[in-house]
This record gives structure tokens, C-alpha cells and sequence, in this order.
């Protein structure tokens, strides 16, 4: 035993080995390419100051006039695309998808392995790029864009195979002699219609999944962000284009409405996957409908924290405060209600007044290092909507303690700036409470217990995301699945989108369908069923007693009612009276 136990060893030890040498053999390695940020990206790059930013250029409505939304300086304008351009840029995608359908995992991967390498090694340059055409901090570039972009990427590489392998299925006692499977085949075009918060993930996450899943894709872009999307586009392209495959399979399109609508109602688009509004999430299902289109939308939230007496408010209030503040609180899962447990409720106003007080705004890009924690908005326009939100508060008896209108930035008088904002003692028959913000506005708001909290948080008629924190792990989670919402976190804040693995979406107005996780990943395929014999030589028969044409019809359903009773019956011995009666019938 002695002498045998050392070889066995080294047995095991050698086919490991073997297997790992093998493995990394077939893998296909990520292939090294470069690509140059627009000029603008840079810091301190000096342009045109508009006099009112804005994308609209006048007496040309085809074009887009870009800018950034932290200084108001030009960045240049884009061109719109035309329906016929759009049409035209959908057949050569599809036409690419055809040869794109029959690569391999392996070779899928081999993409997504160059993309991501590209990625990690030149973070900075993305991040410039998307607070250029954003306004948001380089902070928040790379825990918005980049992170959960490389997060995206890691997980399909590593899962996205054994998501859409052939799914085996239990064929059942009747079908015994039948192989029943699950195949997840490509739709062929796919088209995601995504939001201007997070130019880079928002573009290139859904391509991502798209280009695994063996389909095209055609991302059509918010004509807020359109500057950056080129950039986007060459740097998927590029992936594709060294690794051997078509970089057509890719198309990003910018423009307004128009061409929203020619994307939603065009027959060549085979899904859609829609992030935007509620309001504008039904006029895409509308038009969708004319081909009877599938579509997953994700349509924002009112996202709310319930913090209870007993959370480790050490851990709570920092994370809050980006839950809030990161983005300027321009997030779909952005907390925009924290419900706080009465007896700790005073001291959690205090420290977040002190804190809320603190926050400086300003250009990341442009600003001394280390003086700007928040960034501009997008929406200049949008400021009239957040400040009547909170003007109707405190009307109705909240207390505005910090901040409350627009900013106007010494340094930068044209950037578009919402003063951080800190509004309490809020109730829910207050606007602010059922309207999605989008901007800097911490809203606390007060509970007794846990039935006041769950009524409080169930009043918004969104219910995209939801975090609770309490020191009282089974309350807690108890808590947590009581909220009516399509994802929660405990004693955290939207660290479920880094959990790639975990379906992200919504319900009620906030939208239906999934993307990220398995789920997100096979909605964008066919679900086909599929069956095949088992063994060759057993395939199904038809007797002749239910051939048609049927000689004796009352005779035959006696016939199949039994065979019901003897594939279907609960006991073993009501089976064998069955097949006993079937016989009897047949002869």
C-alpha cells in the first residue's frame, strides 16, 4: 500500500497537469490592438463655450450638436442617421450574423477576451472620454463604465458557454425513448436602445452579450451622448476585426426620435431591449407590436433604502452617500428614498447634513485635483422639473437643509450643475416621492416599523431595486423579500449589477424582462425545443386502432384514454389495470 499510494498520486498530479496544458492549448488568446481617444478626452482641452448648450442645432435638424455638459464647451456635432442609412447598416449587419452564427464558443470568447484586455489596459482613456461627453468624475467613470463593463465581459467569458449549451430535459415516462433538449439558437439582429448616464457600458454592455449569444447588434445611442459613440464602436470593431471576424456585425447609431422609431418598427430587428422612461418604454412596446417584436425594458426606478435602529450606521451613511451622490445620482438604481427607523432618524439627518453640506461640484477634467466629488447632469433642461419637486416638498411640510436648485459654477458658468441636495421629514403625498429625480437629491423620510416601512417604500408605483440595512440578519432578509421589487441588497447598494451572475430588471412601471445573468444572456437567443429517438430502432408508432382513417372512433378514444391512465396514473398497479385494458382493446 505504501508503494502504490505514491504512484496513484502522481497519476492524478499528471492528468491535471495534462489537462490544464491541453486546455490552455485550445484557448484562443486575446489579441492586442490600440486605439486613440478623441483629442477633447484629454484634461485641460480648451473649446467653444456654447452660449446655451443644447443638442440642437438650428436650421440644421440634422445634426447633433455635442457638448460638455460640465463646462458647456463644443465638442463638435455628429451627423444623425437616416432611415436609410439605419436600413442599410441593418442588412450588412445581417448579412455578418450569418457567418457570425457558426463561430465557435471558443472563437466568441476569443473577442470578449480582447475587449476586455483592451479595456483594462487603458482605463483612463475611457474614463476621460465617458466624463467628457458626460460630465460625471473619473471616480464615478470607473465604477459605472469600466468596473461593471470588465464585470460584464469576465462573467460571459467564464459562464456564458454553460448558459447556452444544450439545455438536456426530462422527456417524462411516456416519451422514456426520446432525448429531449433545450438548443438557445441566435435571433439574428438585436437591437438595444440605451440611456445617455453611462455612455460606455450602456453601449458596449449590450453588445457584449449580443455578439456571445451569436447575434448582431445595433445600438441606437441617446443623442446626448452621441459624441463618445464612435469611439465605442471602433474599439468593438477593432475586437472583432483582429480576431478574423466582420466588424459589420456591430453598427451604433446616434440620432433623436425619429430614429428611435425606425429601429423599434423595423422588421429586420429580430429583439429589443429598451432603457429609458416609462413613458417612452410604452410608445417602444407599441411599436414593437406592429411585428410583434420582443422587447425587454428596464424603464428606472424610485429605488429606496430602508435603514432600521440597529444598522452599523459606519457601514450605512457612507454607502448611502454614493448611493446618492455617485453620478449625481444619475442612476437606474440610484436611491432615491431612504427610510429611516425613528429612533435613529435624527442623528442620521445631522451626519448626512454635515456630510451633504461638504460635497463639491464641479468639471473632473478641468478642476484642480482633488476638489470635485460630484459631477455635472446631463439634463440641463431638467432642472425646472427637480426644483418644482422640491419646491411642492416643502410646501407640504419637508424640510430642505441643503441645497434645493441648479448651481451656478464659478469657474464654469455654462456646465450644467444641481446642487446637492438634502430633503427631510418627506411624506408620501409629496411629488418627489413618486417621481423619478435623476439628479443630487438625498430624500429621508421616516418609519416606525417594519409594516410603516414596507407600506412607505410599496407607496412609489416603481420597483426596480431596494436595499435594507439592519444589524438583525433575519429581519433583514425577511424585510428584503417582503419589497415589492425585482432586486435588494442587504446591507448594501446595487452591488447586485456586479454580481453579473443575477438578472437585472423590474417590476411594475419599472419594466419587465431581464438583462445580465443566464437570463439576460438566452433572452437574447430562440428557446427551440428539440427531440430526437433515443435509439435508433425505437421510434413512435401509431397503432392502427387510432390510424387514420379511425375504423371505430368510440373504440379508438377508449383506446387513448387508456393509454392516459397508463403513462399518467399515480400508482404502479392503476398503470398495470391500464395496460391490461389497452391490451384487451387492441385485440
Amino acid at each position: 500500500m505504501d508503494q502504490v499510494l505514491p504512484v496513484v498520486i502522481a497519476v492524478v498530479v499528471g492528468g491535471v497537469v495534462l489537462y490544464a496544458v491541453l486546455r490552455r492549448a485550445s484557448t484562443l488568446r486575446a489579441i492586442p490592438f490600440e486605439l486613440k481617444p478623441p483629442a477633447e478626452s484629454q484634461p485641460g482641452w480648451q473649446g467653444e463655450e456654447l452660449a446655451q448648450p443644447g443638442i440642437h442645432v438650428a436650421g440644421h435638424p440634422e445634426l447633433i450638436q455635442c457638448f460638455d455638459p460640465a463646462t458647456g464647451r463644443a465638442l463638435g456635432q455628429v451627423r444623425a442617421t437616416t432611415a436609410a442609412e439605419l436600413e442599410a447598416r441593418m442588412q450588412r449587419a445581417r448579412q455578418a450574423q450569418t457567418r457570425w452564427a457558426q463561430t465557435s464558443f471558443e472563437q466568441r470568447r476569443q473577442v470578449l477576451r480582447t475587449l476586455h484586455a483592451f479595456v483594462l489596459a487603458h482605463q483612463r482613456e475611457i474614463c476621460q472620454v465617458a466624463s467628457r461627453d458626460s460630465g460625471k468624475t473619473l471616480v464615478d467613470a470607473t465604477l459605472g463604465e469600466v468596473l461593471t463593463t470588465a464585470a460584464r465581459l469576465q462573467w460571459t467569458i467564464q459562464n456564458g458557454e454553460a448558459v447556452l449549451r444544450d439545455d438536456a430535459r426530462a422527456p417524462g415516462f411516456m416519451m422514456a425513448y426520446k432525448r429531449a433538449k433545450v438548443v438557445y439558437q441566435p435571433r439574428g439582429l438585436v437591437a438595444a436602445l440605451v440611456s445617455w448616464n453611462y455612455p460606455f457600458h450602456n453601449a458596449v454592455g449590450p453588445a457584449v452579450s449580443a455578439l456571445f449569444a451569436g447575434n448582431a447588434v445595433v445600438v441606437k445611442a441617446s443623442e446626448h451622448v452621441a459624441w463618445s459613440m464612435p469611439y465605442w464602436e471602433q474599439m468593438v470593431r477593432r475586437a472583432l476585426n483582429v480576431c478574423g471576424h466582420d466588424p459589420e456585425l456591430v453598427q451604433f447609431v446616434a440620432g433623436f426620435a425619429d430614429l428611435g422609431r425606425a429601429v423599434t418598427t423595423s422588421p429586420l430587428v429580430d429583439h429589443i431591449t429598451f432603457i429609458g422612461s416609462p413613458e417612452v418604454g410604452r410608445l417602444v412596446m407599441r411599436a414593437a407590436s406592429e411585428h410583434l417584436t420582443p422587447v425587454t425594458l428596464e424603464l428606472g426606478g424610485k429605488d429606496c433604502a430602508l435603514v432600521f435602529a440597529d444598522a452599523d450606521m459606519r457601514q450605512c451613511v457612507p454607502v448611502l452617500m454614493r448611493a446618492v451622490v455617485q453620478n449625481a445620482s444619475q442612476n437606474c438604481i440610484g436611491i432615491e428614498r431612504i427610510l429611516v427607523q425613528q429612533p435613529a432618524y435624527d442623528a442620521f439627518v445631522a451626519e448626512m447634513t454635515r456630510r451633504m453640506r461638504a460635497v463639491r461640484v464641479g468639471a473632473i477634467l478641468d478642476d484642480a485635483p482633488g476638489s470635485v466629488d460630484c459631477g455635472a447632469m446631463v439634463l440641463g433642461a431638467d432642472f425646472d422639473r427637480l426644483e418644482a419637486l422640491v419646491a411642492d416638498a416643502v410646501a407640504k411640510g419637508a424640510r430642505c437643509l441643503v441645497g434645493g436648485s441648479r448651481y451656478a459654477h464659478p469657474r464654469h458658468p455654462r456646465g450644467q450643475y444641481f446642487s446637492p441636495t438634502l430633503l427631510v421629514d418627506v411624506t408620501p403625498d409629496m411629488d418627489i416621492t413618486r417621481s423619478e429625480t435623476f439628479g443630487p437629491i438625498m430624500v429621508v423620510m421616516k418609519f416606525a416599523d417594519e409594516a410603516d416601512a414596507l407600506a412607505l417604500a410599496h407607496a412609489s408605483p416603481y420597483a426596480l431595486g431596494s436595499s435594507v440595512f439592519s444589524a438583525d440578519r433575519a429581519r433583514a432578509r425577511r424585510v428584503a423579500l417582503a419589497l415589492r421589487a425585482g432586486m435588494t441588497n442587504v446591507n448594501d447598494f446595487g452591488v447586485n449589477y456586479i454580481c453579473q451572475a443575477l438578472p437585472f430588471g423590474g417590476v411594475g412601471i419599472s419594466g419587465f424582462g431581464r438583462f445580465a445573468g443566464p437570463e439576460g444572456l438566452r433572452a437574447l437567443c430562440v428557446e427551440k425545443a428539440f427531440t430526437e429517438d433515443r435509439f435508433p430502432f425505437v421510434k413512435t408508432p401509431i397503432p392502427p386502432i387510432v390510424d387514420y382513417p379511425i375504423q371505430d372512433s368510440e373504440k379508438g378514444y377508449a383506446f387513448t384514454q387508456q393509454i392516459v391512465a397508463f403513462a399518467y396514473s399515480d400508482s404502479w398497479w392503476d398503470s398495470i389495470k391500464a395496460a391490461l385494458r389497452l391490451a384487451k382493446i387492441s385485440l
